[in-house]
C-alpha cells in the first residue's frame, strides 16, 4: 500500500471521528432547533460508520474487497446498538440509570453511512493514482 494512501485513510478517518467527538452543535445550531436536534441524534451514527469504513480500507491485505469492509463497518455498530436492548432487559431491568436506547433508525443510518463512504471509494477515490 501506497504511504500517501495510508496518510489519506488516517486523515479522512482520524479526522472525522475527531470531529464527531469534538463538534458541539451548540456553536452551530440553536439549542432544540431541528436541526440540533437531528445532529445530536444522528450526526455521530452517520460520520462514525462512514469513518470506520475508511479506517478498514487501511486492512485492504486482510479485507480486500469494499463489500467486506463494509459489512463490517455497519455490522459492529448495529451489533452494538441491538445490544443496547439486551443490555437493559438483562442488567438494568427497573433502574434510572441512562445507559442509551435502542432507535431503529439509527441501524438505517448506520447503513446509509457506509453505503456513502463505499461509493465515495469507489466512485471518487478509486480514480486516484495512489488508490491502486
Amino acid at each position: 500500500m501506497k504511504f500517501q494512501k495510508i496518510i489519506l485513510l488516517l486523515l479522512v478517518s482520524l479526522g472525522l471521528l475527531w470531529f464527531s467527538e469534538q463538534f458541539s452543535p451548540a456553536s452551530l445550531f440553536e439549542p432544540q432547533s431541528t436541526a440540533w436536534i437531528l445532529w445530536v441524534s444522528f450526526a455521530k451514527d452517520l460520520i462514525q460508520p462512514f469513518a470506520f469504513y475508511f479506517f478498514l480500507c487501511l486492512g485492504q491485505k486482510w479485507l480486500p474487497t469494499w463489500r467486506s469492509r463494509a459489512l463490517i463497518a455497519f455490522g459492529l455498530p448495529t451489533l452494538l446498538e441491538l445490544g443496547q436492548i439486551f443490555y437493559r432487559i438483562l442488567v438494568y431491568q427497573d433502574q434510572l440509570v441512562y445507559m442509551g436506547n435502542f432507535d431503529p433508525l439509527d441501524i438505517l443510518v448506520y447503513a446509509l453511512g457506509v453505503a456513502l463512504a463505499a461509493l465515495m471509494e469507489r466512485k471518487l477515490f478509486a480514480k486516484l493514482s495512489i488508490w491502486e
